[in-house]
């Protein structure tokens, strides 16, 4: 089983920040991020890296957290809407066999 690199940043709803994921993501070989104050565009995270998959819930002024999860593990995890809010984002993961 190869382990889950995990990456966390604060944006401060910067679009440059959010731009940026994707070259990041890329040289550190990052599988999932945990992303605090995305950058938004009506209510929705914007600048998402197209090889990941986000998980946040929408709000009308903007989610306040979002976790991307690269797209080859994404069959593993599962958003829990009634557990998630715009300022806390909860998956959850079972993998047989593992990742």
């Amino acid at each position: 089983m190869n382990p889950l690199l995990c990456a966390q940043i604060n944006t401060h709803h910067c679009k440059a920040a959010m731009a940026n994921l994707s070259p990041f993501s890329v040289e550190n070989k990052v599988d999932i991020m945990l992303i605090q104050e995305p950058y938004c565009y009506h209510g929705e995270t914007c600048y998402i890296p197209q090889t990941f998959a986000a998980y946040y819930v929408s709000s009308p002024t903007a989610p306040r957290a979002a976790l991307l999860v690269r797209l080859e593990i994404t069959h593993n995890f599962m958003l829990l809407h009634n557990f998630s809010n715009p300022d806390n984002t909860l998956v959850v993961t079972a993998t047989s066999p593992p990742i």
